[in-house]
């Protein structure tokens, strides 16, 4: 029996003072959470918000300066990057919008803070789509090999070009046209997120406070993948506590309705308040409360057992279970049944042949001489 619950992970971001009496060990587990959630410097930077980083033992504070050390490296990596693509771009036409973490990081946000980066993520027109891609891959971005349905994927279904990869720096960038998939049906007007993109002071473009939170909770909430569904939590948390205003509410209500994702909206004010507080005004409330679903006790239970911090050491009991309604609630949402069976089965038949011949089984061979 392990010394800490999830519960317990979540009440110390919320109130550090929760912390005040740990052992040791306990310290020692929730450093093992965070790292594995990509949390660590999140919770430096807020324990030093809250004035409690002195309070925590010496040998456990060494985990989250070093965790603070390589979150500026990589906001610097960041910064340095986006001002590449933006130069090199700037010749083909459409806008380009930094989106999540990048996004969060050029705006200054404090939703920035802590931020650890596995990719950036760009936004620009469909129409510019094809010119970007060419010009990326003449200046050393290359995309992996993709097995001919994948490459359909993308290129047909999807809302994004394959992910694009820096021959030498190694920094990935996913390029999007749209914020959800085609296939679901539920693709949006792109138009709507280009008008709520801002320039920086630097001179990026990035959205609006209302359009980052949107974006950010339909990626939670229409994706099938919550592996680290409270890190992204905690973002949406920030975001609305740190624009906790009437207009940025009413914009965001306003978008959630003209984009059909005023569920998602709702789910994420229900799960920030469960879990951490979030204080959501009255007026938005209620306005929220016209997107409730019927089948909000099977919500429930899925979201309440996967946004919750996830580790072997504080695994909620019913995980494993609520992470697969998640996994096909989120495929059933991007894809019509038939599509969706096509695509499971296309997946299970090469999962199976690599297993069998090899992970390089459908890879193209060179001609030998």
């Amino acid at each position: 029996m392990h010394d800490i619950s999830a519960d317990l992970v979540i009440r110390v971001y919320v109130s550090p003072e929760s912390a005040t009496k740990f052992t040791f060990n306990q310290w020692q587990n929730l450093v093992l959470i965070l790292r594995h959630q990509q949390l660590l410097a999140c919770y430096s930077a807020r324990f030093k918000q809250t004035f409690f980083f002195e309070r925590i033992p010496t040998r456990i504070q060494r985990h989250f300066l070093n965790a603070d050390i390589l979150a500026t490296n990589h906001k610097m990596q960041v910064k340095y990057e986006a001002a590449e693509l933006t130069r090199d771009l700037s010749d083909q036409g459409g806008e380009l919008i930094f989106l999540k973490g990048a996004g969060y990081t050029l705006a200054n946000a404090a939703v920035g803070e802590g931020r650890i980066y596995n990719d950036i993520d760009l936004l620009t027109d469909k129409e510019s789509i094809e010119g970007v891609e060419k010009k990326m891959r003449l200046l050393g971005w290359l995309s992996q090999e993709l097995t001919s349905h994948d490459e359909k994927y993308y290129r047909k279904w999807a809302h994004e070009i394959p992910p694009l990869r820096h021959g030498k720096r190694g920094t990935i960038v996913d390029i999007h046209h749209n914020i959800v998939p085609l296939i679901s049906g539920r693709q949006i007007q792109p138009s709507l997120f280009m008008q709520q993109s801002v320039k920086t002071p630097e001179g990026f473009q990035v959205l609006s406070a209302p359009a980052m939170t949107l974006h950010s909770l339909i990626h939670l909430f229409f994706n099938e993948e919550v592996k680290k569904g409270y890190r992204d939590l905690i973002d949406i948390h920030t975001l609305m506590m740190s624009n906790n205003n009437k207009e940025f509410w009413l914009g965001l209500i306003r978008l959630a309705k003209e984009t059909g994702f005023g569920l998602e909206l709702f789910l994420a004010c229900r799960y920030c308040h469960r879990f951490l507080g979030t204080q959501i005004p009255d007026y938005a409330e209620n306005a929220i409360a016209q997107f409730r679903p019927w089948n909000i006790a099977f919500l429930d239970f899925i979201y309440t057992n996967t946004l919750q911090p996830n580790h072997p050491i504080c695994q909620p009991k019913f995980f494993g279970l609520a992470e697969f309604l998640v996994l096909l609630r989120g495929h059933f949402q991007k894809m019509p049944l038939h599509i969706l069976i096509y695509h499971l089965f296309t997946k299970s038949g090469v999962a199976i042949m690599q297993m069998l011949f090899g992970k390089h089984v459908f890879t193209k061979q060179l001609d030998q001489p």
